[in-house]
């Protein structure tokens, strides 16, 4: 059990600085490690990567807060654009979250992986952002479009956005301190309803781990929340004066690492 708090107190300093610092969501990391931690505590597969999803959007709500907090100091927010895009992240993270709710453990296990997959390539060759125009679309329509697909997203992998609305924003001409930043508050307008939409769907879920509120664990949350908080601001603030590009080929790398262990665990062995 030592083992067991230390590494999801570990996970919580990594995926806080990672989500801080590129803005792709600690979400990416806290989905396998909490997966493979209660595979190894004998829960059955038909739950834990709703629980590890539910419980990562979980973290999200208070690590995004503190990402959030230094980005506004550091003025990297765009709130226009937080207004337009609110109604359609917020929708989209109910249907995320309804869906996954639903969908076999199995199904929503290859759906992380894919996932997963398409952001690693994206981050890992991706040199310049291919810009489709100079601003937003200002059709009101496009932007519910936009904004309710990476929400929807988003949620049913248990991310907190950034993955999928930074690489969106700089193809709208946006620098990537503004998509960073600007994603932070997505993060959290991703997290809140998606947690909640989790923790009612998955109240008469039996086989839970204890103190679980429907998908949400409690103390898994807790665990990396405590580490996850403060190094999610200290991210945002180094993230000005780091080597960007070396550090998503880094991240990339991880990530097809872990989806090649997702598959190993799940499909193979």
């Amino acid at each position: 059990m030592t083992i067991i708090v230390f590494i999801f107190l570990l996970t919580g300093l990594a995926s806080g600085f990672v989500a801080g610092l590129l803005g792709v969501g600690g979400g990416i990391i806290i989905v396998p490690v909490t997966y493979f931690i209660l595979l190894q505590l004998g829960y059955g597969t038909e739950i834990v990567m709703h629980v590890a999803i539910a419980s990562s959007l979980g973290v999200i709500c208070f690590t995004s807060i503190s990402s959030i907090r230094s980005h506004l100091k550091l003025k990297n927010t765009n709130l226009n654009i937080v207004k337009k895009w609110t109604l359609g992240i917020v929708l989209g993270s109910i249907l995320g979250s309804l869906s996954a709710s639903f969908i076999s453990g199995e199904t929503l296990v290859m759906i992380f992986i894919i996932l997963a997959f398409m952001i690693s390539m994206n981050m890992f060759f991706q040199q310049k952002p291919v810009v489709l125009n100079i601003d937003l679309p200002s059709s009101k329509i496009i932007n519910f479009s936009i904004s309710s697909l990476i929400g929807f997203f988003s949620s049913i992998i248990g991310i907190g956005g950034g993955s999928f609305s930074v690489p969106t924003l700089t193809m709208f001409s946006k620098k990537i301190h503004e998509a960073v930043g600007t994603s932070a508050v997505f993060g959290f307008l991703i997290a809140l309803p998606g947690a909640i939409t989790f923790a009612i769907t998955g109240l008469e879920k039996e086989g839970l781990p204890l103190y679980s509120i429907g998908y949400i664990n409690i103390l898994i949350v807790l665990m990396i929340s405590i580490t996850s908080i403060f190094t999610a601001g200290y991210g945002a603030r180094v993230s000005a004066n780091i080597n960007k590009i070396l550090l998503r080929k880094i991240f990339a790398i991880f990530l097809l690492l872990t989806c090649a262990s997702l598959i190993i665990e799940h499909f193979i062995i």
